[in-house]
């Protein structure tokens, strides 16, 4: 189970912080268009904390969303009873997808996303939106200028 749990820590990973930057981005752009078209500056803009909670809250629910099989995988081959002399039902990552997609349906690679999702939306939501305003503050200050 340890290539599937770097996998998935990888991917949930790769998969959160690209969706928050490309999200903030956006954000971003917007807002600095609609304060120019208000005749202010746009040089100025940042998000509110409330939205960088929202963003990191979408975000932190996205890598579950795609690597929710890598998960499932990871935890029916660490939890399988191995016989000796007798071949394990989960041997490898795409023969374990394989498998539990013939058996139970695509859709039973994605059991127990929804407890997943309430469990690290918040955290998330939580994590950026202070990252946002620890770094903000530090801007100002100037520590690392």
């Amino acid at each position: 189970g340890v290539v599937p749990t770097m996998l998935r820590q990888g991917c949930n990973q790769a998969v959160n912080f690209t969706a928050y930057n490309l999200f903030k981005r956006q954000l971003l752009t917007y807002k600095r268009r609609r304060a120019e078209e208000a005749g202010r500056s746009g040089t100025d803009v940042s998000l509110d904390h409330w939205q960088s909670l929202v963003l990191g809250g979408i975000s932190g629910g996205m890598g579950p969303l795609v690597n929710n099989p890598l998960d499932v995988v990871k935890t029916r081959m660490q939890r399988q009873v191995v016989v000796p002399g007798r071949e394990p039902k989960y041997r490898g990552l795409v023969q374990s997808c394989v498998v539990i997609a013939r058996e139970e349906g695509t859709r039973a690679l994605w059991k127990g996303i929804t407890p997943r999702l309430m469990r690290i939306m918040p955290g998330q939501a939580i994590t950026f939106m202070t990252y946002e305003a620890v770094s903000g503050q530090i801007e100002k200050l100037g520590w690392f200028q």
